[in-house]
């Protein structure tokens, strides 16, 4: 009988040491956003981090920062989409670009993992109530989450159909909320971010990185990004 079954390669030493060293490099730079906040940080995001981003131009990255993070750290990524900010298409193209494979790509679309909120108290019981309990049996999953985006949270608040004081409240409490769930060290998540178009007060003392991207009043044309928050490069800009 004549067997038609084709033989699998063993990985050769100098395959695995690469692999080896592709995933080294990988946790030393952390979870990247493939533009100039990379050089803006110096690095990607470092692991058990809360970074938040504000400012105009903000919307799409948590589309990048959830595609990378199931690209090289696999595992799921959960996407909240409170701005109506989540892109699919883009996530798409860009694992395409990326893998030239199909299944490949469909795999990592199916890894990222959407939630739509459309109210501020929708926003404020998911991320305070229901996600912590998420959370607390994915250590133990096979495919557990590892990234969490929460995207354009401003948008569900609205001071017409809120007091300002209850705004305040709440955005402290998910800012408080999102910076126990990074620092927590057997949830299994790697990752925390958030955007937002205008600047929130509550978020930046909670958060371990905070990037604004603002336009150069001499050029509007003209992106920057500044870190305003930072253990080591606070201060530091860059034009995107």
């Amino acid at each position: 009988m004549i067997n038609n079954r084709k033989k699998v390669r063993k990985p050769t030493p100098q395959t695995v040491l690469l692999e080896q060293s592709l995933k080294k490099a990988i946790d030393l730079y952390g979870l990247r956003f493939d533009n100039k906040l990379d050089r803006l940080l110096g690095t990607g995001l470092k692991e058990k981090t809360f970074t938040y981003l504000y400012g105009a131009d903000v919307s799409g990255i948590i589309n990048m920062l959830a595609l990378n993070s199931v690209r090289h750290f696999g595992g799921r990524a959960l996407f909240v989409d409170a701005g109506n900010t989540a892109d699919p298409y883009l996530i798409r193209r860009e694992a395409d670009l990326r893998k030239k494979d199909s299944t490949e790509t469909r795999k990592l679309l199916q890894s990222i993992e959407l939630t739509r909120v459309f109210t501020c108290h929708q926003l404020a019981n998911f991320v305070i109530e229901q996600l912590p309990f998420l959370l607390s049996k994915n250590f133990k999953n096979e495919n557990p989450i590892k990234f969490v985006g929460v995207s354009g949270f401003d948008f569900v608040f609205s001071e017409e159909d809120s007091p300002k004081r209850e705004i305040a409240n709440l955005q402290y409490l998910i800012a408080r909320a999102l910076r126990d769930i990074a620092r927590e060290k057997e949830n299994g998540v790697l990752f925390v971010a958030a955007t937002s178009k205008q600047r929130s007060s509550h978020f930046l003392p909670a958060c371990d990185v905070a990037v604004e991207v603002y336009h150069d009043r001499r050029e509007t044309s003209r992106e920057r990004a500044a870190l305003i928050r930072h253990p080591s490069r606070q201060g530091a800009e860059v034009e995107l």
